[in-house]
């Protein structure tokens, strides 16, 4: 095909692929952005990645709940997960990325496999505790006013534990309920963690190509292989 024979509709659909194509590489560094400002120091800020134009926003933290609307993720992150800043340490990594952007350009899912490590301070006084952290992140994205933005959030948490005595023997935060002074929240969608007991699920799966955003629960939801 030379460029003299491409017709406006063909070169409006190239243009469209382009701009899908770009949107891996940005929901990428979005999520990028959110992972590294996860410290006490930036936690704050972190609204400032979300669609916090959209009444069901929303961000859910293993078994915690649901914190949906403006209102709730400001809460969360503003108050909720605040912290001295000295001595306390989260990170967690980005792994495995597995990113389908929609047929319509409109909006993106996105799944991270995520092991982290953290020490908190849980004592004033006392020394930090070194933690496991492993997990994943399901992640829907919306296209706004020309970026993208974290529209739905889901932390599956698969392990958290004392790094001294690890995820087989220390299950004294594998069940760990509503945090103090939440708002209303809507109840957990899906908490599975290890233990020597549980069977663990390809939840979240890899998300599979689709045309336009449905609110369908895709990212609790077993990996069908057959289905991709």
């Amino acid at each position: 095909m030379s460029a003299n024979t491409v017709s406006p509709s063909e070169l409006q659909a190239l243009q469209h692929e382009i701009f899908r194509l770009n949107a891996v590489r940005e929901v990428q560094n979005l999520m990028g952005a959110y992972t590294v400002n996860h410290l006490p120091k930036n936690m704050h800020d972190h609204i400032e990645l979300f669609a916090m134009n959209m009444p069901d926003v929303s961000v859910e933290v293993g078994d915690r709940g649901v914190y949906v609307g403006p209102d709730a993720l400001r809460t969360l992150f503003g108050k909720q997960f605040s912290m001295d800043l000295k001595g306390n340490m989260l990170i967690h990594y980005l792994a495995t990325p597995m990113i389908e952007v929609a047929a319509d350009g409109k909006t993106a899912k996105g799944v991270w496999r995520s092991p982290g490590i953290e020490a908190v301070r849980y004592e004033e006084g006392r020394n930090p505790v070194p933690l496991w952290s492993f997990g994943s992140y399901a992640c829907d994205f919306i296209y706004v006013d020309g970026k993208w933005k974290i529209w739905h959030l889901h932390w599956f948490r698969v392990v958290k534990c004392t790094f001294k005595d690890g995820w087989v023997d220390d299950l004294s935060m594998t069940y760990t309920g509503k945090m103090a002074e939440s708002p209303d929240l809507k109840p957990t969608t899906y908490h599975n963690p290890y233990t020597p007991e549980t069977v663990q699920e390809s939840v979240p799966p890899c998300p599979l190509p689709y045309d336009s955003w449905a609110d369908d629960g895709w990212a609790v939801k077993e990996q069908i292989l057959g289905e991709r």
